[in-house]
């Protein structure tokens, strides 16, 4: 089973952006966007993982100290990876927002550290690779390149929201992309952090 930890936007939100990445799509045509009911933060992505390991990661999303306030945040830059050369993956930042979500990504590594270590239920997972930095993946290059300048005239919408849960999705791939399926959900406070 493929399984991946975020912080979905709110669905007016991603229908906003959406929006606002229209210009993007015209010089991107070919590009695969991704639909606003996919959009999110992506906190951990855990690949495919066998039951005994979903078994000791389902229980790390009902642990309270994960029960962190909802994370008010506004869109912010867009950006590629890699920054330099021709754009493999398209995606808009939080200008607002983003120290909350990496002190919760701090905290969910936490609690996963120990089920990584040697000899642990979850030691075959991969470990994050570099530091995370909160963005929201928006497209990703399909067979033809996308053109350096996708982002000329995107403007991502300025109002302010709130993240209000945290979701370990199971990841379907199939033709016309991927399909989310909620496998835990943590609901975040409506306070702030």
């Amino acid at each position: 089973m493929r399984l991946f930890a975020g912080l979905p936007l709110p669905s007016d939100v991603a229908d906003s952006l959406v929006q606002a990445l229209a210009p993007a799509r015209q010089r991107a045509p070919r590009a695969r966007w991704v639909p606003p009911a996919n959009l999110h933060v992506t906190l951990r992505f855990f690949g495919d993982v066998d039951d005994s390991a979903r078994g000791a990661l389902e229980p790390v999303f009902d642990r309270e100290e994960l029960r962190y306030p909802a994370i008010p945040c506004r869109l912010g830059a867009t950006g590629q990876f890699p920054p330099r050369g021709a754009p493999r993956v398209l995606w808009v930042g939080l200008e607002a927002g983003a120290a909350e979500a990496h002190a919760f990504w701090e905290m969910l590594s936490r609690l996963l550290a120990p089920l990584q270590e040697a000899g642990g239920p979850l030691q075959g997972l991969p470990r994050d690779a570099r530091e995370f930095t909160p963005h929201i993946t928006v497209a990703r290059a399909g067979h033809v390149p996308i053109r350096q300048d996708w982002a000329e005239g995107v403007v991502a919408p300025g109002a302010e929201f709130l993240i209000s849960e945290c979701i370990l999705y199971q990841s379907l791939l199939g033709s016309e992309g991927a399909r989310y399926i909620p496998r835990k959900t943590v609901p975040l406070g409506k306070g702030v952090m």
